[in-house]
């Protein structure tokens, strides 16, 4: 039921950057890149909680289902070759993915709100990303021996 996400990110010379941090395999460098890259997504954060669907509970509504859940799941995770924002879990929002991408044998239809939020955010993730790499370049490489 998972998708890839239509909106990415294309940086030029990004491979290269990775393969030279991987061969310095300096531990700083690499947390310097993925705090990069938690940033960048991190900035997302308020928008996809924004997006995200408000439900209301009804009397038809199961016990498991409490409205709020969903956006207090959406989460971002990070490693020195990229960031994701996820929402949901397979144990506390296993609906998540429903809301998301849909489920047409129970007629809910999608409601792509990660999608919506990166479309929304994306000049501003992209400049924020820019900066922090500019920055762990002129710290890291730049002042290297």
């Amino acid at each position: 039921m998972a998708q890839n996400s239509a909106y990415t990110i294309q940086v030029e010379g990004l491979r290269e950057f990775q393969r030279n941090v991987r061969a310095l395999r300096r531990r700083e460098l690499n947390n310097a890149v993925r705090a990069a890259n938690k940033a960048s997504a991190e900035v997302l954060m308020p928008q996809a909680i924004k997006e995200s669907p408000d439900g209301k509970r009804d009397a038809k509504s199961s016990k498991v289902y409490r409205p709020g859940k969903l956006d207090k799941s959406i989460k971002v995770q990070a490693s020195a070759k990229s960031a994701v924002i996820k929402a949901g879990s397979a144990s506390r929002v296993p609906y998540a993915a429903a809301i998301h991408f849909g489920y047409r044998k129970r007629n809910i239809n999608p409601n792509r709100f990660l999608f919506r939020a990166m479309a929304r955010k994306s000049d501003v993730v992209a400049a924020t990303y820019e900066r922090r790499i500019a920055g762990v370049v002129r710290d890291h490489l730049e002042s290297a021996p």
